[in-house]
Order: structure tokens, then sequence, then C-alpha cells
């Protein structure tokens, strides 16, 4: 999975986090970085755990990229934007899974266990 946040206190906590729990994690602090990271792991990234304000990126664009290149990645938002404000912006459609800063580990391990296929660590 991939974790995108520029926070990069919040980027170590739920690297570690997931880590621990098994999940094999790459981290990215932009878009830009994440995409090179979707590019150099093609087809192993199943889950990007997203920020909705990323430096040069303030509308959640970074999602859709990867959706248009890589269609079967699951999209997490986890970020400090309201999620009525996302939605009021559109920048989530309502049935995008979105959890708000501060979150909680055992929530979001259940939420990423979800979205993952089922061969997948």
């Amino acid at each position: 999975m991939l974790v995108v946040d520029d926070d990069h206190d919040f980027l170590d906590m739920v690297s570690h986090t997931l880590t621990v729990r098994g999940f094999d994690v790459e981290t990215a602090s932009d878009s830009d970085e994440a995409m090179t990271v979707c590019r150099q792991r093609a087809g192993g990234i199943h889950v990007l755990l997203a920020d909705l304000s990323l430096p040069g990126d303030l509308s959640g664009g970074l999602a859709r990229r990867v959706a248009a290149e890589y269609p079967d990645v699951q999209t997490i938002f986890v970020t400090g934007v309201p999620r009525y404000i996302a939605l009021g912006g559109g920048l989530v459609t309502p049935d995008a899974p979105y959890l708000e800063k501060p979150i909680s580990p055992d929530v979001l391990t259940s939420l990423i266990r979800s979205k993952l296929p089922q061969s997948a660590p």
C-alpha cells in the first residue's frame, strides 16, 4: 500500500503502525513522489491512503491520477479536511472511504483490510 501525507510525523506513525500489523507499506510526501512510487511498484500497490491537502494538490487530484493509471487501486482518504467540506467542494464522492484525523489504528486497519484483494497482505 502507499501512504501519502505531507506531515512527516503522521506519515511515520501510520507507516510504523501498518508495518507492525503486517502490511507492506510505501510512503510519499507529495503527489509527484506518490506517482513515482506507483510507477516503480506497478501492480504492487493495492491501496492508496491519501491526504486531500498536499503541497501543489489541494483538490484531491492525486487520487484521480492514480485511478486513471491504476484503476484497480483502492483509495482511502485520511485527512484533516472535514468530510462535509470535501463533499461540498466536490473533492470526494459520498461513497468514498474517508477518515478524518486523528484516526484510530484499529479502524484504519479494518478499512484497509476491507479494500485489499484476498491474496494481498
